[in-house]
């Protein structure tokens, strides 16, 4: 490996060219680990010299690629096999008659080059399609570049299977339809065999052969296979993730396998229609959570970490994950399916794209489909990630705000080439791809008269602009912005790594802490990072039960965001950099659990005799009906106490008010406690909420520090 120049652009593809002083790199890997390429964005350069390979009469040879990024043009004994880019897509080239004995070096020694680029998005619209590995709030630091996959020589007979596509298109209790894509190539006409083999969680088996006559080159086919009585898959709160052995086998010429191709899947229908989600018919309010990146260096990661992470989302008592505006790794995929958690998939296209940009990311879309269409739970696609931009700027400073706020919503509003041009490009070869799914066109965009797709808000109530406590009464102003609620949460610092020598974070969002958690209010570092993780715990819970409080009236979900944090000094994430716990996790959990009973958030202060108004709701994600629930309400400061009971039923899978709570402020100060209790038959739900009673006179520089 070697960082590219003009001169070794030109001749790094010769195989005379003497390599002996390249550093050696290891493949799968990325060219950051290695000492002086970490700021690099390439091109960097890789060799490797293998060979000779043996191939049977008849067989054929092929270079596989299993992931780059993010482009690469690919050379083999100086011959120019072309380029690979869609950095998660296998890319197969054939190398056959480069590889014939007749054709082998003089050195006995084949000669593979790669060059391989990742240029930094910039300001301006982009081509890179790396999505959050390289732009957004959850992107890591530095380049991601390099050659992450694996590379190998495969061997197949004369029809090799280039593509394939697996899809559930049906589902029900009576019977599922698998619907199978593939793109084969063969290296004459003539034909073909294919068995197709379905294997049950029982151990039931479908499938059958059929014969086609395939031309020279490129042959695309289609076909569907019914399973009868299917065992189906459901989101674990709704039921069990039963998987399904499915594969192909192409037969060319006599009964020898010359391709195949193996997937596991589960049998399932899901739609997102107007952001109100469904599996298998039965409707689910979507309690969701962002991931980003685990990582820059995707190679180097332990493959057990994507199972643990998906599991502490599934035990926090949340239904979804998006992963955000990237493709992850393999087993992320398979631990969601195998877990009962679903997946929106976000297209790795974040921010604006330029013109030039149209075809690949028509490529991009396909590729997706094909990579990750098998996967159960992959309940719905997200094409664009804030193709007009942040809904709302970072804040900086109190002068240019409002017109920088003015600006960002202005995208928003009127027609662009993403909004108008791309984004329903995208859909279209989505829903033309894959449609056992859903699309949503894009996230984070505000409805205006030119959008009837929808999108879920991102409004960051609390961090980019007004109160965490706003939430409620702007989507009582304008419901549509509550359909999905798609991006609660603020930035937390992790107190060990903060004290008055503060790291570096390029990722911290610091108008926000300036204006929001400002570092001069708090005696030392330490104490600053813990309010921060307080403070982002209040707003994760609040969000949250309003959200839950709205279930379905508009709202179908939210999404926290995020998971983890990609950087050890701080990040969104409710889990630190090494999956610690923060006190936002404590704070979504209890928020989350499957019967809740919310109140109003009461003011951070109250004065005395001010009066107190606290609506009360009961919400149930159960699929049976309570039934007979008693609900306790308990305001209390000291010996003063006030109390108030309901009785009434709750029925499944809903939101229902309880009543309201009235009491007048007493004269005292203090902490004012405010306990709410639902009891059923076998069900215990309790909350707390706390505001401070101060006197009239420190009320108003309270007030004026909250603005």
């Amino acid at each position: 490996m070697a960082a590219g120049s003009p001169e070794l652009e030109r001749d790094a593809a010769d195989p005379d060219l003497d390599d002996t002083g390249w550093a050696t790199a290891p493949v799968p890997g990325h060219w950051g680990q290695a000492e002086g390429l970490a700021t690099t964005d390439g091109p960097v350069m890789y060799r490797r010299h293998f060979g000779p390979v043996d191939a049977a009469d008849g067989e054929r040879i092929w270079l596989r690629f299993n992931g780059v990024l993010s482009d690469a043009e690919v050379w083999l004994d100086g011959h120019h096999l072309g380029d690979v880019g869609i950095y998660f897509a296998c890319h197969r080239l054939d190398v056959t008659e480069l590889l014939k004995p007749s054709r082998r070096p003089e050195s006995g020694k084949h000669v593979l080059a790669v060059e391989v680029s990742c240029p930094r998005p910039g300001t301006g619209p982009k081509r890179t399609l790396t999505g959050s590995l390289q732009s957004g709030p959850l992107a890591p630091s530095g380049s991601p570049g390099g050659i992450w996959g694996p590379v190998a020589i495969d061997t197949t007979g004369p029809v090799a299977i280039v593509k394939a596509r697996l899809l559930c298109i049906e589902a029900s209790r009576e019977r599922a339809r698998l619907q199978f894509r593939v793109e084969l190539d063969a290296a004459e006409a003539g034909p073909v065999r294919i068995d197709t083999s379905i294997v049950g969680p029982d151990g039931t088996t479908a499938g059958g052969a059929a014969e086609h006559d395939l031309a020279s080159g490129e042959n695309h086919l289609e076909w569907t296979t019914t399973i009868d009585n299917p065992h189906l898959w459901w989101p674990a709160a709704l039921g069990d993730q039963p998987g399904y052995e499915v594969a192909i086998a192409v037969r060319s010429g006599s009964t020898a396998v010359s391709d195949r191709r193996h997937w596991r899947t589960g049998l399932r229908t899901a739609s997102v229609d107007g952001l109100q989600w469904r599996v298998n018919g039965q409707r689910l309010f979507a309690k969701g959570i962002a991931i980003g990146p685990h990582d820059r260096f995707l190679a180097g990661l332990d493959p057990a970490q994507f199972a643990r992470d998906v599991r502490a989302v599934r035990d926090a008592g949340l239904d979804l994950i998006r992963v955000h505006g990237h493709v992850s790794r393999p087993e992320l995929y398979r631990a969601a399916d195998e877990l009962g958690v679903m997946i929106w998939q976000d297209l790795p296209l974040v921010g604006r794209y330029g013109t030039a940009s149209r075809s690949s990311v028509r490529a991009l879309a396909r590729a997706a489909v094909d990579e990750l269409g098998h996967h159960p739970s992959i309940v719905t696609w997200c094409g664009h990630e804030e193709s007009s931009g942040p809904t709302l700027p970072e804040p900086t400073t109190e002068h240019d705000n409002g017109a920088r706020i003015t600006r960002h919503l202005g995208r928003h509003v009127l027609p662009s080439w993403n909004r108008s041009v791309l984004d329903p490009l995208v859909r279209r070869e989505l829903r033309s791809a894959d449609r056992s799914r859903s699309v949503i066109t894009r996230s984070g965009s505000l409805p205006n008269l030119f959008d009837f797709a929808g999108s879920d808000s991102h409004l960051w109530l609390g961090w980019r602009a007004g109160r965490s406590a706003d939430l409620a009464e702007l989507i009582r102003r304008w419901p549509r912005l509550g359909t999905f609620i798609g991006a609660i949460g603020s930035q937390s610092v992790t107190p060990r790594l903060w004290p008055e020598d503060a790291p570096t974070w390029e990722q911290a969002e610091r108008g926000a802490f300036d204006r929001y958690l400002p570092r001069g209010a708090y005696p030392d570092g330490v104490s600053w990072a813990n309010a921060t993780r307080a403070y982002q715990a209040d707003v994760i819970r609040e969000q949250i039960e309003t959200a839950r409080r709205l279930k379905y009236q508009p709202t179908g979900g939210f999404c926290v965001v995020s998971l983890f944090d990609s950087d050890p000094a701080g990040g969104f994430g409710i889990l630190d950099h090494d999956r610690q716990a923060k006190p936002a996790m404590e704070a979504l959990v209890d928020a989350c659990r499957p019967i809740v009973v919310i109140g109003d958030m009461p003011p951070p202060v109250v004065t005395p005799g001010q009066r107190v108004a606290m609506a009360i709701h009961g919400v149930s994600d159960l699929r049976d009906d309570l039934g007979s629930v008693r609900v306790t309400a308990r305001a209390r400061l000291g010996a003063w106490v006030v109390e108030k009971q309901w009785e009434g039923d709750l029925s499944a899978d809903s939101c229902s008010y309880i009543g309201t709570l009235n009491f007048a402020v007493p004269k005292v100060t203090g902490a004012l406690v405010i306990d709410l209790e639902l009891e059923a038959a076998d069900e215990l739900a309790t909350n707390r909420y706390q505001t401070v009673v101060i006197p009239p006179s420190e009320a108003v520089t309270s007030a004026s520090s909250h603005r």
